[in-house]
C-alpha cells in the first residue's frame, strides 16, 4: 500500500504534467498530428512520378516525334522543354532528374547524375518507353498480380515508431526536468526535511511515468484505430508491457541525466542530444534499411530502435513478448545500468 507521502508525490508528478500546456501538447497531440499528416501524405498508393527534360533534336525524326508524343501523354512523366543550360539548372533545383536528347542516328542519349536512385529509376522508365516506341518487343509474356500484405501500410509502420518517440520524448523531457527545476529551486533539499524518506521521490516519478504512459498509449492507440483502423496483430498485453519497459528505460536514463544537473538549458541540451540523433536513426519514420550495413547494426544498440522494432514485431507480425530476446535485453540493460549509476550520482541539492 502507498504511503500518504509517496500518494502526495505521485499527485504532484500528474499536476506537473497536466498544468504544463506545453508538455500536454507533445505527449497527448503531437503524436496524432505527426500520424494524421504523413498517414495521409504516405499511405495512399500512387505510382510514382518521374520529372524528364527534353531537348529537342536538332532535326526530329519520327521516332523522336513519337517518344515525345507517349512522353507526354504518360501520367507518371513531367515533360519539360528547355534548352541544355535550362534544363541543367532544373536537375540542380530538383525539378527533373533527367535529360533525354536524340542525336542525328536516333540514338537515346540521358544525362543523369549516376549516383542520384531517382535518376537512375527515371532512366530505366524511360528508357522502356523509348525502347517500345522504337518496336521492341518483350519476348517472354508477363502478368502481375497485386499483393495487398496486413499490416503493410506505411501507416502501420508510422504508429508504433510515434509510440515509442512519445515515450522517449516525454521521459527524457519530462523527469529530467522537472527534477532538475526542483534542485535549482531548492526543492528536494526541502523534501529531505519532510517525514518523506528519499527514495519515495524517485519511485514517485516511475508511477508517474506510467499515469503519463496510459495517457500516451491511449491517445496514439485509439487515434490510429479511429482515423486509420489500426489493427494490432499481436497480443495486446504484451504490447503494453513491451511500451512499459520502453519507458522504463528512458524514466532511468533520464533520472541519470539529471542526477547531478542544476542547470535547466543544461538538462534541455543534454537530452536534445541524445533524443535528436536517436530520432533520426532508429526508424521512427522510416525504415533503417536506407542506412549503410555499419550504421544499422549500430544504432540497433539504442534504446529507441530496440523499443520501435519490438513493437513493431508485436503489432505488425504477431510475435510474443518472449520472442524478443535481442530487444528486452538492450531495453533491460539500459533500464538497470542507468538507474543503478543515477542512484550513485543523484544529488539532492
Amino acid at each position: 500500500m502507498l504511503s500518504r507521502s509517496l500518494w502526495q508525490q505521485v499527485k504532484c508528478r500528474w499536476r506537473e504534467f497536466r498544468r504544463e500546456p506545453s508538455a500536454f501538447f507533445w505527449v497527448m497531440f503531437m503524436p496524432i498530428l505527426w500520424m494524421v499528416v504523413l498517414g495521409f501524405a504516405f499511405s495512399k498508393p500512387r505510382p510514382e512520378s518521374y520529372g524528364v527534360g527534353w531537348l529537342s533534336p536538332a532535326a526530329p525524326s519520327e521516332l523522336s516525334e513519337r517518344t515525345h508524343k507517349a512522353l507526354k501523354e504518360n501520367p507518371q512523366i513531367k515533360l519539360r522543354e528547355a534548352d541544355l543550360g535550362e534544363l541543367e539548372t532544373r536537375i540542380k533545383r530538383g525539378e527533373i532528374s533527367m535529360i533525354l536528347q536524340f542525336d542525328a542516328g536516333n540514338k537515346a542519349i540521358y544525362r543523369l547524375d549516376q549516383n542520384n536512385p531517382e535518376a537512375v529509376r527515371a532512366r530505366n522508365f524511360v528508357n522502356d518507353l523509348v525502347q517500345r516506341q522504337g518496336g521492341r518487343l518483350d519476348p517472354v509474356p508477363q502478368e502481375s498480380a497485386n499483393i495487398q500484405a496486413e499490416g503493410g501500410r506505411y501507416v502501420d509502420f508510422l504508429i508504433p515508431g510515434l509510440l515509442g518517440l512519445s515515450i522517449m520524448t516525454s521521459s527524457l523531457f519530462g523527469v529530467g526536468m522537472t527534477i532538475v527545476s526542483n534542485r535549482k529551486e531548492n526543492l528536494l533539499k526541502r523534501y529531505l526535511a519532510t517525514p518523506m524518506r528519499s527514495h519515495e521521490f524517485i519511485v514517485s516519478h516511475i508511477f508517474g511515468r506510467l499515469i503519463i504512459l496510459a495517457a500516451e498509449f491511449s491517445a496514439v492507440m485509439i487515434a490510429g484505430f479511429v482515423i486509420f483502423r489500426f489493427s494490432l496483430y499481436g497480443n495486446f498485453l504484451h504490447y503494453l508491457l513491451f511500451a512499459i519497459l520502453g519507458a522504463a528505460a528512458f524514466t532511468a536514463l533520464a533520472l541519470l541525466c539529471a542526477s547531478r544537473t542544476r542547470s535547466v538549458p543544461m538538462i534541455s541540451g543534454l537530452t536534445n542530444l541524445i533524443s535528436l540523433p536517436m530520432m533520426m536513426l532508429s526508424g521512427v519514420f522510416f525504415s533503417k534499411n536506407n542506412f549503410p550495413d555499419w550504421l544499422r547494426e549500430g544504432t540497433a544498440y539504442l534504446p529507441l530502435t530496440a523499443l520501435n522494432d519490438g513493437l513493431r514485431k508485436i503489432a505488425l507480425e504477431g510475435l510474443p513478448i518472449q520472442a524478443l530476446g535481442p530487444e528486452i535485453t538492450v531495453l533491460g540493460l539500459y533500464t538497470l545500468v542507468c538507474a543503478v549509476i543515477a542512484q550513485r550520482l543523484f544529488k539532492w541539492f
